[in-house]
C-alpha cells in the first residue's frame, strides 16, 4: 500500500504562534473537527495522495538537481475561507501569489507530469489551513466588524520547501521526507 505525500512550505515558528492565537480566536466562535496542529502549518504546492516510495524517490531527486528561485519573503494574511461565508468547510490564512511562489509551483507541476503524476486540474490557491471539516457556529469572518487579529498580515522569509509524509493518526501528522533548500542552484 501506498503512503500519502504532499509538497509544501512549513511555516516558521513566528507564523505558526501568530496562527495558533488565531485558532485560539476562531475556536471562541466556531467548532471545527479537524484544527491544523500548530507544528503542521504549512503551504501546500503540490499534493500527491498515495505514490509508491520509488515515484517519489525519483520525484525528490528530480527536483533536488533542479535549480530553483533564490530564497524570498511571501506574506501571509488576512483570514480567509472556503464553503458558505458563515460556516465555512475550511478556515485558513491566506498566501500572497508571489512570483517565486508561483514558478515552484509551475515547476513542481511541470516535474511531476514527466513522471506520470497528473496537474493540479483546479486553480491554484495558496493558504495555511487552520480549521476544515464538519464546522459549527458563525465565522468571524461573515461579521459586520471582522475581528483585527483576521485581518492581519505578516511576512516569512522562503528558504526552502519541502516533500512530506502523511500519518494520518500522529499528531503532529506530517512527516518531513526531503528538503529543497533554495540556496543552491542544482547538483
Amino acid at each position: 500500500m501506498s503512503s500519502h505525500y504532499f509538497i509544501g512550505i512549513k511555516t516558521d515558528q513566528k507564523i505558526a504562534d501568530a496562527l495558533q492565537e488565531w485558532q485560539e480566536v476562531l475556536s471562541e466562535s466556531m467548532s471545527y473537527r479537524n484544527w491544523t496542529n500548530r507544528e503542521d502549518f504549512h503551504i501546500t504546492l503540490k499534493f500527491l495522495g498515495g505514490t509508491a516510495e520509488e515515484i517519489i524517490d525519483e520525484y525528490i531527486e528530480e527536483i533536488k538537481s533542479q535549480s530553483w528561485p533564490s530564497p524570498f519573503n511571501v506574506g501571509i494574511g488576512p483570514a480567509g475561507s472556503f464553503g458558505e461565508r458563515t460556516c465555512p468547510r475550511v478556515f485558513f490564512a491566506e498566501v500572497e501569489k508571489a512570483s517565486e511562489l508561483m514558478e515552484i509551483k509551475r515547476k513542481i507541476e511541470k516535474t511531476g507530469h514527466l513522471l506520470g503524476i497528473d496537474e493540479e486540474s483546479r486553480k491554484y490557491h495558496p493558504h495555511v489551513t487552520l480549521a476544515k471539516q464538519q464546522a459549527e457556529g458563525r465565522s468571524p469572518l461573515s461579521q459586520e466588524h471582522i475581528p483585527v487579529i483576521f485581518q492581519s498580515n505578516y511576512q516569512m522569509k522562503v528558504h526552502a520547501f519541502s516533500v512530506f509524509k502523511i500519518h494520518p493518526g500522529k499528531q503532529p501528522k506530517y512527516e518531513k521526507v526531503a528538503d529543497i533548500d533554495l540556496n543552491r542552484k542544482g547538483f
